[in-house]
């Protein structure tokens, strides 16, 4: 069994072992101050830890505190230049090289691609500052390479799984659920696409699901012309496909019908059913192309359609985030730097450019909301009454919505890792803003589980708590220039179906509105 000594109880226990015995060994390590060491053979190094082989056991040191001696004595400077990326096949091919091209000039070095899957970053003396290699395929295997230690950064589609966060945790990696190792880069959402020349405006889960797993064959028996429907999909290799059978198929039961086309990429998929007057295909939003992307309603009769402000928002039941995960690990300068930048607003430029939802704060007023108020009256909930409606209707027909939205981990009140770095990207936007007539309204909502005054009064405790986030970190003075105002509106607005658990999560939410009205 591998074992995890910390340095005091490690390098304390050599001291008097060393004492005494003498250990054939490969290297030693000694402590910077030079009190401690230990000796042993070198069974890994990736950079930041040394993995020794020694009368301990197999134990873990990090480079950073010990000076390592012996003709095995790793090379460090090469540690120091090279690491690796991992991302899906559609953020390898077009996000990631544009986001590296766009971190290299902001740190004042260039860009040089090396073969099809590095590229090589260049400082102003023309010397390798460090070489990237970018691996691309299915999120499995970048959490793979994260627990092996051979990736510094992973960039996913989806949350790590249970067994895979925690073979990054044994493997000494960290906790990569917590807000420090997960940052959001950008949202996508899953578009369910159709050509120009289709009547069908929207589906439901249930009829997608159908569609594509072949119980559904005539556009007929969705509402459309009596033709056969022609089905298109994505290989097995593409992060998309594992995505729409996780979110849909799962829904539905069944698999994916044999007698689909298979097509190579997204852009295909588009192509395709644009040319098709009667084929269906589904895509990411950033690679939609000029084909129709359908809305989706959900059991309950609400209707959500795929735009730029429903993903960003989450409110599109189909969204996702592209996650990008680090390990608890000494980074690399230039890798390091890279993290840090994909965690700042800079990157949201090459995101938007890529044609992915960045994070960047946009105001929509309530008059580009239809569906909002469509929705509310459609949903199945009969604890919400014309009152209710009105007063949502009075406290937000003079407002434009934000879309920062605030969302908590599921089944607590904390608030999840994009809304702990929305609280400094609101305070940020408010910065760039005249604040002296400001108003602001945080606008809690919950799904309809439990009575609808109990969820009342819980969404105002999540918005009351949203502004006690910003209270904690806002530069002083700039909360009492601006008038804030606590609204909590319980389940009386839904933008989903609170029966299964991706509806609740959209519910349960507080918003934030701007007024200049006082």
């Amino acid at each position: 069994m591998r074992a995890y000594f910390s340095k005091s109880m490690m390098f304390g226990a050599a001291l008097s072992l060393l004492a005494t015995s003498a250990v054939a060994a490969d290297i030693t390590l000694r402590s910077n101050d030079g009190v401690f060491s230990l000796s042993g053979e070198l069974v890994d190094f990736d950079g930041s830890n040394y993995i020794l082989k020694s009368v301990f056991g197999q134990v873990r040191i990090e480079a950073d505190e010990v000076v390592c001696s012996g003709d095995d004595c790793p090379d460090i400077s090469a540690f120091l230049k090279d690491f690796l990326v991992t991302g899906t096949y559609a953020v390898g091919k077009t996000l990631l090289p544009a986001l590296l091209d766009d971190f290299a000039k902001a740190a004042g070095l260039r860009s040089v691609p090396e073969g099809a899957t590095a590229v090589a970053l260049h400082n102003s003396a023309g010397e390798v500052a460090a070489l990237v290699t970018v691996a691309t395929g299915d999120p499995s295997e970048g959490f793979t390479a994260l627990a092996d230690g051979t990736a510094l950064l992973a960039i996913s589609s989806r949350q790590a799984s249970v067994p895979e966060v925690s073979a990054i945790k044994a493997a000494g990696f960290g906790d990569i659920t917590i807000a420090v190792q997960q940052t959001v880069l950008a949202m996508d959402g899953l578009v369910i696409l159709v050509s120009q020349d289709n009547p069908v405006n929207s589906l439901t889960i249930q009829q997608v699901g159908g569609i594509f797993s072949g119980k559904l064959t005539n556009w007929a028996e969705v509402g459309g012309q009596g033709a056969s429907i022609n089905v298109y999909r994505q290989n097995v290799a593409a992060s998309d496909f594992e995505f729409f059978r996780s979110e849909v198929l799962a829904q539905t039961g069944g698999d994916f019908t044999q007698t689909a086309s298979i097509v190579s990429s997204n852009g295909a998929i588009s192509d395709s059913v644009t040319l098709d007057a009667f084929g269906i295909g589904f895509s990411s939003f950033a690679d939609m192309g000029s084909a129709k992307a359908i809305s989706l309603r959900g059991s309950c009769g609400i209707l959500s359609a795929p735009t730029d402000f429903s993903i960003k928002t989450e409110e599109y039941p189909l969204s996702r985030r592209l996650l990008v995960y680090t390990p608890d690990r000494v980074l690399p300068e230039v890798a390091g730097g890279l993290a840090a930048y994909l965690d700042s607003d800079a990157a949201q430029l090459p995101v938007e450019r890529a044609g992915y939802v960045s994070l960047n704060a946009t105001l929509k007023s309530v008059n580009d909301q239809g569906l909002r108020f469509a929705n509310a009256i459609l949903a199945d909930n009969d604890e919400i009454d014309l009152a209710d409606l009105r007063l949502m209707a009075k406290q937000l027909v003079n407002a434009e919505r934000l879309s920062t939205t605030f969302r908590f981990v599921d089944g607590s009140s904390t608030l999840d890792a994009r809304a702990e770095r929305d609280v400094i990207r609101l305070l940020d936007w408010l910065s760039g803003q005249s604040l002296a007539n400001m108003k602001i309204l945080l606008v809690g909502f919950t799904d309809n589980n439990g009575k609808s005054d109990v969820n009342m009064a819980l969404a105002e405790q999540r918005a009351q708590q949203v502004l006690d986030e910003l209270a904690a970190i806002a530069p002083a003075g700039m909360l009492e220039k601006i008038d804030v105002k606590i609204v909590g509106l319980g389940e009386t607005s839904p933008m989903a179906c609170s029966a299964a658990p991706r509806g609740r999560f959209v519910n349960r939410r507080v918003e934030v509105w701007i007024s200049d009205e006082n």
